[in-house]
């Protein structure tokens, strides 16, 4: 089939394109984008928008939320006797996309994240900061349940000049701890 013919593709996820030359690829290939490749598509149609000296011009189409949109897309199809043959393989094609959010789901996106923690790949350079901060707030809560803890454990000590050991609240004068019978001293 001449590839400037081909009027329209339907490609499906889970499919695979015929192959001659070379091996069978999925027919739709997600490969990142602001929205993930979570909701990719089950089917998409691209029609050719015409001929550029070099290409057909693809626009693909399929049912997606209003909260994603296409980004980069690349159809590819396997010439038919050598890689940029005009001739290409029937059922051969395969799109690679790219699936973006649209205003809309940025919006939402951003709404629903109540902690600030969601980072888009456009703010890579700050995807350290919410690390950093879940860090802090860990070691600064240990050190206020060590300090509490610490507090309320009674402490040894081995010695005082006279050859006996007394609990720590006994050197310092403080009342002694509940519970505390003066008979057992």
């Amino acid at each position: 089939v001449l590839l400037r013919e081909v009027q329209a593709l339907t490609l499906r996820r889970g499919q695979y394109t015929t192959s001659r030359r070379t091996a069978a690829v999925p027919q739709l290939q997600c490969t990142g984008g602001s929205a993930g490749c979570s909701r990719a598509p089950e089917v998409v149609q691209c029609y050719n928008k015409g001929w550029d000296g070099y290409d057909v011009q693809w626009q693909c189409k399929a049912d997606l939320e209003n909260t994603h949109r296409f980004g980069q897309i690349e159809v590819s199809c396997e010439g038919y006797d050598y890689p940029d043959d005009p001739y290409i393989l029937r059922g051969s094609c395969s799109l690679l996309f790219r699936l973006e959010l649209t205003e809309e789901g940025e919006r939402k996106v951003k709404n629903s994240d109540s902690f600030g923690f969601y980072q888009s790949r456009k703010d890579s350079s700050d995807s350290g900061a919410g690390a950093i901060v879940i860090i802090v707030i860990l070691v600064l809560a240990y050190g206020v349940y060590k300090f509490f803890l610490s507090n309320q454990q009674p402490q040894q000590t081995f010695g005082d000049g006279d050859g006996f050991a007394r609990p720590s609240w006994q050197n310092h004068q403080a009342p002694p701890p509940p519970g505390f019978k003066p008979s057992f001293t």
